[in-house]
């Protein structure tokens, strides 16, 4: 039975190296998802809005390049599950050391690009996260797809050009 359980869990841990850090292409879809163009060529305030609004999401500012468009952001947080670790708790009663598997925190990466073209500003934000285990070891790495992160900081953004605009 404990075997069992054991493989179950760890079927979807078995990640290469090679794997995390194979780029896959991004569809349209997703870049659909990522982009939203602003009726304003004025660069400055797109970019300046764009960082602002990177700080209000909890994010601290690694990188910025004004000249080149490019906001680097990221933040720390826990990554446990509940499912996950009261799982991890029942097969240590077993004898089992599962400990390296479970997922502990994570580093949440963004990027912003601000690119002024044909009287609009692009801006495209992209997310990647990075787990790690008890022990600080890399378990996984993915670009975070979820249409509602990305909805609410373009909202966010587009309100605050709006405030910029009107002040």
């Amino acid at each position: 039975m404990l075997p069992l359980v054991c493989i179950m869990i760890f079927s979807g841990c078995g990640t290469t190296a090679v794997e995390m850090v194979k780029m896959e292409a991004s569809s349209s879809e997703e870049r659909n998802l990522q982009t939203k163009s602003y009726e304003t060529n004025d660069y400055i305030e797109v970019f300046a809005a764009s960082l602002s609004t990177m700080q209000d999401l909890g994010f601290n500012v690694d990188l910025t390049n004004k000249e080149l468009g490019i906001i680097s952001v990221s933040k720390s947080r826990d990554a446990t599950e509940v499912g996950e670790q009261a799982i991890g708790i029942l097969l240590a009663l077993f004898g089992a050391n599962i400990t390296p598997a479970l997922k502990a925190s994570q580093d949440i990466r963004g990027t912003v690009v601000v690119i002024p073209k044909d009287k609009k500003t692009y801006v495209r934000l992209t997310v990647q996260r990075i787990l790690y285990n008890a022990q600080g070891g890399v378990i996984g790495m993915e670009t975070i797809k979820d249409a509602e992160i990305y909805t609410a900081f373009f909202d966010k953004l587009s309100k605050g050009i709006f405030l910029e605009d009107n002040l």
